[in-house]
């Protein structure tokens, strides 16, 4: 017998809330959506409609993988970042709503009147060099990522959101693969690098530490590892009064501003996010 939206979906948060997911009622909808390639707003409006019994066995194979710890949205494929959609998987790190900061700050330091040089290091999903390359229509891009699965995510989301014209990635260890022509002719390198002390990543949340790629998350013994090598080597593809930007952990913001004026970096600032938490150091070279 057929079950209506509306009960299959007080099945599913049911099942999620008695795990203590702690976003089940959000998890069940967005869940239910993709099953039925409905809006949130729809599974409302058409809640006493039927739903087949394969949609239903689609859902409930979906809810059983969360209960195990799988993110939402490598389920769906799907994260939203600067509203804009983005294709994501086990491959590339889940792009957040602190991130936005990053990108929110970097926007207000491009001068969008004229062509602007961007280098995206560890650019993952490429969603803050492609969020750049939209929202600044004469930006012109270039992710860098040492993961090639993580590169194809960025080539098909620069893609899906029409900026692959002026968006281009580059498979490279930091800067080893970067070209040499290229030094001074950056106006801004854009990076949220690993910075999850090693010793610290077992005990973030399961769905990160046992989902997300670890490649993305681990900043050495002390987390600034990938800080050290993007303010040193990074100063010599900027062009002068190029900046550098970097997400930071919530604890790293005076060592990493530190790391800026050592070396020899002006305007050294930091940015807060919505927690009131640190998150984005910036500097400028001589």
């Amino acid at each position: 017998m057929k079950k209506t939206i509306e009960k299959v979906l007080a099945e599913g948060k049911a099942l999620l809330k008695d795990a203590h997911i702690r976003t089940w009622a959000l998890d069940g909808e967005i869940l239910l959506s993709h099953v039925l390639s409905f809006s949130r707003v729809q599974l409302f409006t058409h809640s006493k409609d039927e739903i087949s019994e394969e949609q239903e066995k689609v859902y409930k194979d979906l809810i059983y993988r969360r209960l195990k710890g799988t993110p939402t949205q490598y389920l769906t494929n799907e994260q939203e970042f600067m509203s804009l959609p983005f294709y994501v998987n086990n491959h590339v790190l889940i792009p957040r709503q602190d991130t936005e900061i990053l990108v929110e700050t970097a926007l207000e330091l491009i001068d969008r009147k004229k062509e602007f040089q961007v280098l995206d290091v560890c650019t993952g999903s490429g969603c803050i060099g492609i969020s750049i390359a939209y929202y600044a229509p004469l930006s012109r891009v270039i992710g860098i990522d040492i993961s090639e699965p993580a590169l194809n995510v960025a080539e098909h989301n620069a893609k899906l959101n029409q900026v692959n014209d002026r968006v281009h990635f580059i498979k490279s260890n930091l800067f080893k693969g970067v070209p040499e022509d290229l030094k001074g002719t950056i106006d801004m390198i854009v990076s949220n690098p690993p910075y999850i002390p090693t010793d610290e990543i077992k005990g973030l949340m399961k769905e990160v530490s046992e989902y997300e790629p670890t490649i993305a998350l681990d900043g050495g013994k002390d987390g600034l590892d990938f800080y050290r090598f993007i303010v040193k080597d990074g100063k010599e593809y900027l062009k002068s009064g190029g900046i550098l930007l970097f997400e930071i952990g919530y604890n790293q913001g005076d060592e990493v501003a530190w790391l800026l004026k050592s070396h020899g970096f002006n305007s050294v600032g930091i940015k807060k996010d919505l927690a009131g938490l640190n998150r984005v150091v910036f500097g400028i070279k001589e």
